[in-house]
C-alpha cells in the first residue's frame, strides 16, 4: 500500500524497460524549455479588482522569484487586460468569476476563464447577457455580475470558452463547495482542477491541497478527463509556494495558456517530461502491445528545489502505484504499459515533509 498527499493507493507493479530508447521523448520536447508560474493571481488594477499590488510591482516580483508568468484573474471586469502595464509576455488574459447554480442555489462555484487572446473574454461575456449582465465597459469595473444560472446553460458558456481556445478552471473547489460527490465539481472533460492551494497556508502541503488532490484523484478514477494546476491565489504579492511547470518553445502568455488547454503541464516546482507512444501529458492514446511509458526529469525551479532533500517519484495508474523510487535530478525511467489501464500519471514527493514537488497530468489509454 502506498500513500501520498493523504490518498492511499494499491500496488500495481509494472516491468521496467532496460536500455530504453528515450529519443522519441527527447524529440517531443526538442526546442522547448521549462517555464514556471502561477495561473491564478490578483493585482491592483483599479475598477473592481481586489489585489493589493500593481502590475508593475507584480512584474518586478516575478523576476525576483524567477517566475515566468502569472494569470491576472481580476474579478468582475476586463479593464485589467487593456492596461498599458499588462505585459502579455508575463501576464495571462482572463478573469475569476462565479455563479449560483439554479438547481442548487446554495452552491456558488468560483471559476476562471483564461484565454490566449485578449479580446476573447470580452467576446464570451458579450454572448451571454443572461449569465453575466455584461455592460461592455473596458475601462471600469464592475462590468459584469455573478448571477443564478441553470447548469446546462453554464455548460454552453464553457463551450464558448473552448471555441475561443480558452481554458476553464474550477478554482479552489473544495474550499467553496462542500460536497463529497465528485460529479458536483465536474464541468466536462478538459476542466482544470486547482489541486495545490496556498491562499490560506504559506506552504504547499496543507489541508486545502490535500482535499483538492483527493478530489482530483477521485475524478480521474471515475473516468473524468480533468487536468490539475496549483495556485497561490495571491492578492498581495507574487509568491512561489505553489507553482506550475510548462514546456513551450516561446516565452509568452499565449503559449502557457495553450499548454494548459491541452493538459501538457504539471503542477509543482519539478518539471516532468512524459510520453506514451509519442503522446505527452493530456493526450489520449489507443492501447497496443509493446507500448512504453517514458519519463525524464531535467528541470527544476531553482528557488524552490532543495538539493539537500530527498525526492521520490511514483507512477500512478487507475489501479494503483505502478512504480516508485527515490530519485536524483537528472532522472529518467521507462515502463512497459499494461493492458486494461485507463491512465498513467506521475507525482514527485518531497520526502522530508511528504509534500508535492510535482503532480503530473494523465495520459489516457483507450482500448
Amino acid at each position: 500500500m502506498y500513500n501520498h498527499f493523504g490518498v492511499e493507493f494499491e500496488q500495481d507493479p509494472h516491468k521496467l524497460c532496460k536500455d530504453a530508447d528515450f529519443s522519441v521523448l527527447d524529440m517531443l520536447y526538442e526546442g522547448k524549455r521549462a517555464y514556471f508560474g502561477d495561473y491564478h493571481c490578483h493585482a491592483a488594477t483599479g475598477g473592481s479588482s481586489d489585489g493589493k499590488t500593481t502590475l508593475e510591482n507584480w512584474l518586478h516580483g516575478l523576476k525576483e522569484l524567477k517566475m515566468d508568468f502569472a494569470g491576472i484573474m481580476d474579478h468582475r471586469q476586463v479593464r485589467h487586460l487593456y492596461l498599458d502595464e499588462f505585459d502579455p509576455e508575463y501576464f495571462l488574459y482572463g478573469t475569476e468569476a462565479g455563479f449560483f447554480i439554479a438547481e442548487n442555489p446554495d452552491r456558488f462555484p468560483h471559476y476562471i476563464m483564461m484565454f490566449p487572446e485578449r479580446d476573447s473574454l470580452y467576446n464570451v461575456l458579450s454572448a451571454f447577457p443572461d449569465v453575466f449582465a455584461f455592460n461592455g465597459d473596458k475601462t471600469n469595473g464592475p462590468a459584469f455580475d455573478y448571477l443564478t444560472v441553470p447548469k446546462a446553460r453554464f455548460l454552453e458558456v464553457i463551450d464558448a470558452v473552448k471555441k475561443e481556445n480558452g481554458v476553464f478552471i474550477h478554482a479552489h473547489p473544495k474550499q467553496v463547495i462542500q460536497s463529497e460527490d465528485p460529479s458536483d465539481y465536474y464541468f466536462g472533460d478538459g476542466t482544470v482542477i486547482e489541486t495545490g492551494y496556498c491562499y490560506i497556508y504559506p506552504y504547499i502541503n496543507n489541508p486545502s491541497t490535500l482535499a483538492n488532490y483527493r478530489l482530483f484523484t477521485d475524478m480521474l478514477n471515475l473516468g473524468y478527463k480533468v487536468y490539475n494546476t496549483s495556485t497561490n491565489d495571491s492578492h498581495t504579492m507574487p509568491m512561489s509556494f505553489a507553482l506550475n511547470a510548462v514546456y513551450t518553445d516561446k516565452k509568452e502568455g499565449a503559449a502557457f495558456v495553450n499548454a494548459l488547454r491541452e493538459g501538457a503541464v504539471n503542477s509543482g516546482y519539478i518539471a516532468l517530461k512524459m510520453s506514451v507512444d509519442g503522446n505527452v501529458m493530456g493526450k489520449t492514446v489507443k492501447y497496443k502491445d509493446g507500448m512504453k511509458l517514458y519519463i525524464k526529469i531535467d528541470d527544476v525551479h531553482s528557488c524552490r528545489f532543495d538539493k539537500e532533500s530527498d525526492y521520490r517519484l511514483e507512477i500512478v495508474t487507475d489501479k494503483g502505484v505502478a512504480y516508485a523510487e527515490r530519485i536524483t535530478v537528472p532522472y529518467k525511467v521507462a515502463l512497459e504499459v499494461e493492458a486494461n489501464r485507463r491512465f498513467y500519471r506521475a507525482v514527485v514527493i518531497k520526502e522530508s515533509d511528504g509534500g508535492p514537488a510535482a503532480i503530473g497530468n494523465a495520459i489516457w489509454i483507450e482500448k
